[in-house]
């Protein structure tokens, strides 16, 4: 019985002593862990503090910095700008029409007078296609538009005969006078004062200012064109021309 007694207790012992040693090295190796987690800690802090700087001078790098002077590269922007069509033939190159120009003045002696008081030019003649922002179109501008009021008298530029009265879509009331090889037009007059047949002298009254069409966009005005054989030519470079 004793013997039995004895051999229990030292089972026991021995169970104690096995549980004690598995606390044990449960308790190192939590120990351990604890010792790897702070040494991780210790370790990951630094390299945060290092991040947060960098972030920060970054910051500092982007801000606006006074007492710098920077140059900026220039900067060319290739845009393609839309051009109208001009709506009629394009006039023949600059040497050609110069040549034209200078023949069909030769062509004739002819001198004359400013049609209005005012002497105003609104645009002069141009072979060259102009822009019209009535039309909206490109074109050549065939005579000379002087400026004036509506029911300023307009005289006759040059004597002759009244070969045409008529009305026209674009041009508006047109009186033409002719002498010669020379057609003197007078378009967008308000009232007319002649009748095809008649015989007029330089200076006498035509009408008055109207409304040219084609032109409304523009101030008010008369159109004068001058064709001499059938071509047209600039009444500018014969106003006065005997002076």
């Amino acid at each position: 019985m004793s013997d039995y007694y004895n051999r229990n207790r030292k089972k026991k012992r021995s169970r104690r002593e096995k549980i004690g040693f598995y606390t044990a090295c449960s308790i190192c190796l939590i120990a351990v862990c604890m010792a790897v987690y702070s040494t991780y800690n210790t370790l990951s802090v630094p390299n945060t503090k290092t991040t947060t700087v960098t972030q920060s001078n970054e910051v500092k790098v982007n801000e606006n910095v006074t007492g710098v002077t920077q140059t900026l590269p220039e900067v060319k922007l290739d845009v393609e700008v839309p051009t109208i069509v001009a709506t009629e033939e394009p006039a023949t190159n600059p040497t050609e029409s110069s040549k034209n120009a200078l023949e069909t003045m030769l062509s004739t002696n002819l001198s004359l007078n400013y049609p209005l008081n005012s002497n105003n030019i609104v645009r002069e003649y141009c072979e060259k296609s102009v822009y019209f922002k009535t039309l909206n179109v490109w074109k050549p501008h065939t005579g000379v538009d002087f400026g004036g009021k509506l029911g300023d008298d307009v005289e006759a530029m040059t004597g002759g005969v009244v070969t045409n009265v008529c009305d026209d879509k674009m041009l508006g009331k047109i009186v033409e006078i002719s002498t010669e090889n020379v057609v003197c037009r007078y378009c967008g007059l308000g009232s007319v004062n002649v009748n095809k047949g008649d015989s007029v002298d330089v200076g006498y009254k035509v009408g008055t200012i109207g409304a040219v069409p084609f032109e409304a966009g523009d101030e008010n005005h008369i159109h004068i064109e001058v064709k001499i054989d059938g071509k047209y030519a600039d009444p500018l470079s014969f106003i006065n021309n005997n002076e």
